[in-house]
């Protein structure tokens, strides 16, 4: 691999795919100049000239020659030539073109354009992609000096007008239907540039949508004349003609003679729903009319949270099925992975990479940091019709990058915190199953004929789990892998205290560890391990209910530091509101505090 100069974005060189890191100004100006010119000589005079602001002079002389010897140091390790060589009069680097990201996207470009005039219009389309791919952010971000500038302002034009290219030989592909996302970004971002603005007529207008390719002309027109007293061009008002007009010159070729580069990716990610979803009735309506009868002019956005085991993902998959038939370009699912025992959260940018593969987006093409994925993403997303489903998320600042742009999107958040945030509004609280509710749910999950055979012991195992509908599928599971068991059994062990929460283990499923997630997103000290600390002592009283005073007079703390840590609890949701200043824990949650508190703080003593 060897080394490879990258500027095209931040700057980066790399040696066998290791960072090498070049440290200084001066240094990183003077290779970046070099690389500009690779292969050929660069002057004395105009190094000093560029990266010194200064003419020949003896001191800045001494200084280059310090800096290219640091830099010969640095790099002669990964390349086995002279890699800056002394020339008559300057430097040279002598480094492959295609070593470095601003020549090969040259070539690749070049090729690409070849490959058009000849007809090979599939291969054109591959060299276009590859060129554009290399392109992380401005050219040369990482320089701030006059040359540089004039520099970067030259390869960003050359961008431009790549991706116009790339743009044209889509169009004439019959392609219009899938550059329409690419060129609302382009023409926004660039808003005086009347080339992507005609581009992005015609593309509409081929999509039979020719009132927004109309509306897009009288925006530019506007545009032009309030930024530059200008009517815009020549090209661009007979486009608008011919629009109106719907002149047949226009259309695309017979269908015979075009050549479909890519198809417009509809992913079907939408778990399967299950068969044994039961009541959540006036849920399901609530997330129905968020998600489909709200005014659009930003995207729906749904969000359910509440304690851990409570169903807000077989909701959300359930609701999602009722309202996917109103997202024509379908539906995307990442499991955020907040709440899962023994692994990570997904940080924004591992999910926005899932998302863009999801939409089709080469791995290679994929930006490497958030805002430049976020900003892709955007681009992809803000003239579709997609459900968005973001299952298990932490905070706010996870989901904020992951919502569409586009304003008829819908999106589900599911969370055990709630998405207090002014730009996720819509809120849905998920409490437990009331018991008529839950017993109907373990119907359809247990062997009828058992529940039959012992419906008290059956009314038993609904009321001792509380209401959670994962507790009621793990006691369900457990009956299902222990056919010859009776149902008294199981529930004799979930009578006892000490023994509930070993019997809500089952393969995969643990109550314990779901409640135990809870703690690990409590924050840093000291407000977390008051929170802790509050946690393991409710546990160990015998009420479900609590307030801060209770708290303040088992802990000592003022009732105000008291209050903080219940706060901390129920954001959380290993607490629930339970009135004006009073919390409750749910009896799984009380039964795991209890079992953590003998090993962190010492029963308390009665008088």
């Amino acid at each position: 691999m060897g080394l490879e100069i990258k500027f095209l974005g931040p700057w980066e060189a790399t040696a066998n795919g290791e960072p090498v890191k070049v440290a200084g100004e001066r240094r990183l100006g003077v290779l970046t100049r070099l690389a500009l010119s690779a292969g050929q000589p660069v002057l004395t005079e105009e190094l000093l000239l560029q990266v010194w602001s200064q003419s020949t002079a003896t001191t800045t002389d001494k200084q280059l020659h310090i800096v290219v010897s640091k830099l010969r140091s640095l790099l002669s390790p990964h390349q086995d030539d002279d890699i800056i060589a002394t020339v008559s009069g300057g430097y040279q680097l002598n480094l492959a073109s295609e070593r470095i990201d601003a020549h090969l996207f040259t070539l690749l470009a070049h090729q690409a354009r070849a490959a058009r005039a000849e007809g090979e219009i599939t291969r054109a389309d591959a060299l276009f992609q590859r060129a554009l791919a290399l392109w992380r952010g401005k050219a040369l971000a990482d320089l701030t000096a006059s040359w540089a500038q004039v520099e970067a302002a030259r390869l960003n034009e050359e961008r431009l007008a790549v991706l116009e290219d790339h743009v044209d030989l889509r169009l004439a592909a019959g392609d219009h239907r899938a550059v329409v996302p690419v060129l609302t970004a382009h023409a926004e971002a660039h808003p005086l540039r009347e080339r992507p603005r005609a581009q992005l007529m015609l593309a509409l207008h081929r999509a039979s949508r020719s009132s927004e390719a109309l509306a897009v002309y009288q925006e530019t027109r506007r545009t032009m004349v309030d930024e530059l007293g200008i009517e815009p061009g020549a090209g661009l008002r007979r486009l608008q003609q011919a629009v109106l007009r719907r002149d047949p010159v226009l259309d695309l070729p017979s269908p015979a003679q075009r050549t479909t580069l890519t198809r417009p990716v509809i992913p079907a990610e939408l778990p399967a729903d299950t068969r044994a979803f039961t009541a959540r009735t006036a849920e399901v309506a609530w997330l129905r009319r968020t998600l489909t009868d709200t005014v659009r002019g930003a995207p729906a956005i749904a969000a359910i949270h509440g304690p851990g085991g409570v169903g807000k993902s077989a909701l959300a998959v359930h609701a999602a099925h009722a309202v996917a038939g109103h997202f024509a370009d379908g539906v995307l699912h990442v499991d955020l992975r907040a709440a899962t025992a023994g692994r990570r959260p997904l940080s924004p940018v591992e999910a926005l990479r899932r998302l863009l593969r999801s939409l089709g987006l080469d791995a290679t093409a994929i930006p490497s940091t958030l805002d430049e994925a976020a900003a892709r993403y955007r681009s992809l997303t803000s003239t579709r019709n997609l459900l968005v489903i973001l299952d298990d998320a932490l905070d706010p600042g996870q989901v904020r990058p992951l919502i569409p742009a586009g304003p008829a999107c819908g999106v589900i958040v599911t969370s055990r915190r709630i998405m207090a945030a002014p730009d996720l509004p819509s809120h849905l609280h998920l409490g437990g199953l009331g018991h008529t509710e839950a017993a109907a749910l373990f119907a359809r999950l247990a062997d009828p004929g058992r529940l039959r055979a012992e419906p008290e012991a059956a009314h038993q195992i609904v009321r001792r789990c509380g209401g959670l509908p994962l507790a009621l599928r793990i006691a369900a599971a457990h009956l299902a892998a222990r056919p010859g068991r009776t149902l008294s059994r199981l529930a004799d062990q979930l009578a006892d205290p000490d023994r509930r929460l070993d019997a809500l283990e089952h393969a995969d499923l643990s109550m314990r560890d779901t409640i135990a997630v809870g703690l690990q997103h409590l924050p840093e000290e000291p407000a977390g391990h008051d929170a802790a600390h509050a946690f393991f002592l409710l546990g160990l009283q015998e009420t479900p209910v609590h307030t801060a005073a209770v708290l303040s007079a088992l802990t000592g703390w003022p009732e105000r530091r008291a209050e903080a840590a219940l706060t901390q609890l129920l954001d959380v949701r290993l607490l629930d509101a339970a009135g004006p200043g009073r919390y409750r824990m749910n009896d799984l949650i009380r039964l795991y505090a209890r079992e953590q508190a003998t090993r962190h703080v010492p029963e308390p003593t009665t008088t």
